[in-house]
């Protein structure tokens, strides 16, 4: 892969750490254009954010496996979806690229009633036979429900949030994305969709960021283990938004770092 393939991961690593910023346009792109490996992963990507935060809706008190699971059967449903006719479940409706911002709502409210039948009909075999682990009982139920997370929804952009609320929230969604693996449900897709060339380059990115830049919490270096502990002890005593403002500080850090 060349330059321009490196330079489309590093965007690609972080937009994935977030559920914000949906692109109607790269969906309508990707849809029409999947044999380009780029387009095919800025397919999967919105069909991700898109399919993440409907997940999370019905998995209240479920074990994070469950979300994993759910979110990972939904994402290729929508996929499988879209390839099977295209036309018809997309093109005789927008034949023309969505620029404009009615445009680009209509195709995201038409992707996401489309993503939400799928997954009430994958819901209960998907989540049946999983029971919560004990560790996982300490994470309140409302904690990472995104229906209070309204940024997650870009049909609702004139909700004003204080610079500390935004970090806070943005670090949850951060932190709920690690939980779920949602980065391995992703490189599925790509690998499938997109080519096993940009999964390769996106595993070689993500660990240079991690081995160079990694999260540290109160001055210790921790990994993906070491981090959902700290949060369970945090969450014991009360006093965890902090760790979500640090996560959100990380990610910006790292992405200037990256990125500029």
């Amino acid at each position: 892969m060349g330059r321009s393939a490196a330079q489309f991961v590093r965007a690609l690593y972080f937009e994935t750490q977030t559920v914000e910023n949906v692109m109607p346009l790269e969906i309508w792109n990707g849809v029409r254009e999947q044999h380009d490996p780029f387009e095919a992963a800025s397919l999967a990507k919105n069909l991700l954010k898109i399919v993440v935060p409907l997940v999370n809706e019905v998995c209240t008190g479920l074990p994070f496996a469950a979300h994993g699971r759910l979110v990972r059967s939904t994402l290729a449903g929508v996929a499988r979806w879209y390839r099977e006719d295209p036309t018809g479940r997309l093109f005789d409706a927008f034949p023309d690229p969505p620029t404009d911002d009615e445009g680009q709502k209509a195709v995201y409210r038409a992707v996401r009633e489309a993503a939400r039948a799928i997954r009430d009909n994958l819901a209960p075999e998907t989540r049946g036979g999983l029971e919560a682990q004990p560790e996982q009982g300490l994470l309140p139920d409302g904690l990472f429900d995104f229906r209070e997370l309204r940024i997650v929804d870009n049909e609702l952009p004139f909700i004003i949030f204080t610079e500390k609320e935004y970090r806070v929230i943005h670090g949850l969604a951060i932190v709920y994305m690690w939980i779920i693996e949602a980065e391995e449900i992703l490189l599925e897709a790509l690998e499938r969709d997109a080519g096993v060339d940009l999964v390769e380059e996106y595993r070689q990115f993500a660990r240079r960021v991690q081995e160079e830049n990694p999260l540290t919490i109160k001055g210790k270096t921790v990994d993906a283990r070491a981090f959902t502990a700290r949060i369970h002890e945090k969450l014991r005593d009360k006093d965890y938004l902090d760790i979500f403002e640090d996560v959100h500080r990380w990610y910006e850090q790292t992405r200037a770092r990256y990125t500029s």
